[in-house]
């Protein structure tokens, strides 16, 4: 069985988030693949909100030894440039014993006499209640006085230059791993979101760590020590020992902890179809390249065996190793298809406001375009999911528009952004391919949209709609699906393209059309039909 799963990317610097993850699942046979073809029922899990990227690549094994490019070279010497100007001062110290316990030590040129820590986020409440013996020193060494008055919240009677204090990360759990740091075992993610008070930036880090411990991460300066322009967004892979390869397509650092059925090659093979695919797509490189990391789930979950965290130019998958899948590259690259495009969506952009329906709807279509078009699923499995998130938006009732869910999307019950979002994605798209006989596609948006007159800090809701509208034979739709009330009724739309939808069953079908005019045929080969 393959299944689509969606849940939520949630970013740091986005709204606060206060309610549980939500998600849907869509089933359906998988495909067989040409290069396994004694495998029959495999199994892939598509985690759809579900968000964080690697490509083929020169290997580097155990320790932090990694093989550099010139390009990735000119970019670092870049990036120092940009932090040495931005810079004002700030250096953390990150110390962790071998007991795993994690002391932070944090030096400012500016006197500072209060300090607050992130307490919420992606619906996990009290983040800051694992800050323990905080104390802050003036320049001249003296105690400044430092109480915590709330949690989270601290205060000291004079101004201080230094402050230290202990953050418990052992006690991850289900709900929470991919989104908080830990550390458990011979691994852990360090994510200086909930690490460190919420007005630092531009800083730089070094750790300080076991024997025979390394640690990975973007923008690095030397062997312990990165320099982080963006604190709430840099996430860390601090271990015993892994697998870190360097590859020249988009600057993109893999690193690989613990031991898998599938070799380090072939997963960091299959991130480079998807990434490749998506390169095409936008058109739009990542400005200073990206990191995925892929280690063991450190607790135990559900029936989902994986968890996945994007933020900002790093793509965290948490596998849990004894999983049953029978294809485990295949699985990976399921996940990639939507993972890695949260790098350019929204992480590559800089609108502003509530545009979730297109960053999280959107990309779920987008994401399952892009694994039919690599032949990871069938046209039929592509169909197949897209009844099942019908099924999904039915169950739920649709009485907001997609701005006022995206609004409420971190407060109301449902999946109307995900659902209806796609959707309407898939419906778009239909449209346009009609309307230009299959030479124009949902995908001209995104190039248009990395490579057109979008312009930065304007409402992220106007800029999309607007570009989605703007083709003469789409003058309104999206503003009108985007903005309205209105409910989707497949079952009325979909005959015009050549498609049947009946939902009076158990679970809806659809299915191609078997008599299909030359302009159906057409559209549909688009598509991926074939036959």
């Amino acid at each position: 069985m393959l299944e689509f799963w969606g849940s939520r990317i949630v970013l740091t610097g986005a709204r606060s988030a206060q309610s549980h993850i939500r998600r849907f699942v869509t089933k359906f046979p998988a495909k067989p693949q040409r290069h396994i073809e004694t495998r029959k029922g495999m199994q892939f899990i598509f985690w759809i909100s579900l968000c964080h990227l690697c490509v083929l690549c020169v290997s580097v094994v155990i320790g932090m030894h990694d093989t550099t490019t010139t390009e990735t070279q000119r970019t670092q010497r870049l990036h120092r440039e940009d932090f040495a100007e931005s810079n004002k001062g700030q250096s953390i110290t990150i110390k962790i014993s071998s007991s795993g316990e994690v002391r932070i030590e944090a030096h400012s040129s500016t006197p500072a006499d209060s300090w607050s820590f992130r307490n919420a986020y992606a619906g996990i409440l009290g983040i800051a209640e694992r800050i323990t013996d905080f104390h802050a020193t003036t320049a001249s060494e003296q105690d400044a006085g430092a109480k915590k008055i709330a949690t989270g919240e601290f205060r000291s009677e004079l101004p201080a230059t230094k402050i230290s204090y202990r953050v418990d990360v052992s006690k991850p759990n289900a709900a929470d791993v991919s989104h908080v740091s830990w550390i458990v075992g011979d691994y852990g993610l360090l994510m200086l979101g909930d690490l460190l008070p919420q007005d630092f930036a531009s800083i730089s880090v070094r750790f300080e760590l076991p024997g025979m411990w390394g640690v990975a991460g973007p923008n690095q300066v030397d062997a312990n020590l990165y320099q982080v322009l963006a604190p709430e967004k840099a996430i860390f892979l601090v271990g015993r020992s892994f697998y870190k390869t360097n590859q020249a397509v988009d600057e993109v650092t893999t690193v690989i902890g613990g031991k898998w059925p599938f070799k380090e090659r072939d997963a960091v093979g299959a991130a480079t179809r998807v990434m490749k695919s998506y390169l095409e797509l936008t058109r739009s490189r990542l400005p200073g390249g990206a990191v995925i990391i892929i280690v063991p789930l450190p607790v135990r979950v559900g029936e989902t065996k994986w968890r996945a965290e994007t933020r900002g130019s790093t793509v965290v998958l948490l596998i849990d190793p004894d999983a049953d899948f029978k294809n485990w590259v295949g699985q990976l690259g399921v996940i990639f298809t939507h993972e890695l495009l949260h790098l350019w969506v929204p992480n590559g952009l800089r609108l502003e406001g509530d545009y979730d329906w297109f960053f999280e709807g959107f990309t779920l279509y987008t994401a399952l375009q892009t694994a039919l078009k690599l032949k990871i699923i069938s046209f039929n499995e592509y169909l197949n999911t897209l009844a099942r998130v019908y099924d999904s938006y039915l169950s739920h009732p649709d009485d907001l528009s997609l701005i006022e869910a995206s609004e409420r999307r971190w407060t109301t019950p449902g999946s109307l952004v995900y659902d209806k979002g796609m959707l309407v994605a898939f419906l778009y798209d239909l449209k346009i391919r009609k309307e230009s006989g299959g030479k124009t596609t949902l995908a001209d948006r995104y190039r248009e949209l990395f490579g057109g007159p979008v312009a930065a800090n304007t409402s992220g809701n106007e800029a999309i709609i607007a570009l989605l509208d703007s083709p003469p034979a789409m003058n309104g739709f999206a503003r009108s699906h985007v903005e309205s009330k209105a409910k989707l009724e497949l079952e009325q739309v979909l005959p015009s393209y050549g498609l049947t939808l009946d939902s009076s069953g158990k679970q809806s079908e659809l299915r191609v059309n078997p008599s299909l005019n030359a302009e159906q045929k057409k559209l549909l080969r688009s598509l991926g039909y074939r036959k």
